[in-house]
């Protein structure tokens, strides 16, 4: 009985996004969960605060990924031995891709702070379409991160040097 109310609110909730959707032009709910892990829709009562808030933490968790080769911390191997798989011209490329995710994070930000409808809406569709640009990037910094550790390098990390 409580599951039949659970997919009853939940295709209510798929219903109100729809009519969002429709009337803000707003991607499928479908596209956004692929790409922002938006998973059930919350009975909530405003819905579009809700998907700003699992796209800002999709970001919030690849930025932070990808700022940790900038400015690895001393305090990880990890990092630091990664960071050392980039060049300075691929570091100064990664810094271009982290303020244009920065300035989309804390514009996510202030529509929660400032919510409305409308201008959540207009934050949803904006990122999602500069998403569709920094995904390819976003992807090259992280398989560039899981292959340094297939490669030959030579660390200072691995010949000794902690400091």
């Amino acid at each position: 009985m409580a599951e039949e109310k659970d997919k009853e609110k939940e295709k209510d909730m798929s219903k109100e996004y729809e009519a969002l959707r429709k009337k803000y032009g707003l991607p499928e709910l479908k596209e956004l969960d692929k790409e922002f892990c938006i998973g059930k829709l919350e009975d909530v009562p405003f819905l579009l605060r809700s998907v700003l808030g699992k796209i800002t933490e999709r970001l919030d968790i690849m930025f932070k990924n990808i700022s940790e080769v900038i400015q690895p911390s001393e305090n990880s191997l990890v990092n630091m031995y990664e960071a050392e798989s980039f060049s300075d011209d691929e570091k100064k490329k990664i810094f271009e891709l982290m303020k244009r995710m920065a300035y989309y994070y804390r514009e996510l930000i202030i529509r929660d702070v400032d919510y409305t409808d409308d201008s959540a809406a207009a934050a949803i569709n904006q990122f999602y379409n500069e998403w569709k640009n920094m995904k390819k990037d976003v992807l090259k910094v992280l398989e560039k991160l899981r292959d340094s550790w297939k490669s030959e390098a030579n660390s200072k990390l691995e010949s000794g040097y902690f400091g």
